[in-house]
């Protein structure tokens, strides 16, 4: 997996804007200053790791560098981060176009609001439930080392 860094990235263009050079971001990182991590495997971009001093949000890709996935962390204290929202798209097999979309919104208390959306019917199902989120909760990142926030499967 390489890494490079930029100011931040165009989901539009599907391009970094102002790429940064490895110490420049170094810098942005220890100042708490924003910058984004794009991370890629084979020359294709698999996560984009934006990183704030209150936030960070992990973007997954597929290998059309659409958006499939989204991940925002809110910062709780200086190392602990905990994951309050996650976004999931469905897209058609070749286009831009999306199908569905599913929203999940995290409370430390353990409550959960859910909300997917049929693009093509319009028709939105709300639900909300409680449970342990344990794995929700992670360590705010060191510079250069990403992977750990890029785990699907939380």
């Amino acid at each position: 997996m390489k890494v490079y860094y930029c100011d931040e990235w165009s989901d539009i263009k599907k391009q970094p804007w102002n790429i940064l050079d490895d110490r420049t971001a170094y810098l942005h990182h220890q100042k708490h200053e924003p910058y984004t991590a794009v991370l890629t495997e084979d020359d294709k971009t698999k996560y984009i790791v934006n990183v704030t001093n209150e936030w960070i949000s992990v973007g997954f890709y597929d290998d059309l560098t659409r958006k499939y996935l989204n991940y925002d962390f809110e910062v709780i204290s200086n190392n602990k981060i905990f994951l309050r929202t996650a976004m999931y798209w469905e897209y058609d097999d070749v286009t831009e176009d999306e199908v569905s979309g599913l929203i999940l919104g995290f409370h430390e208390d353990g409550h959960i609001a859910m909300e997917k959306t049929d693009f093509k019917t319009g028709s939105v199902e709300e639900r909300e439930t409680s449970g342990s989120l344990e794995r929700n909760w992670d360590v705010f990142p060191a510079f250069g080392e990403y992977i750990h926030l890029c785990r699907e499967e939380r």
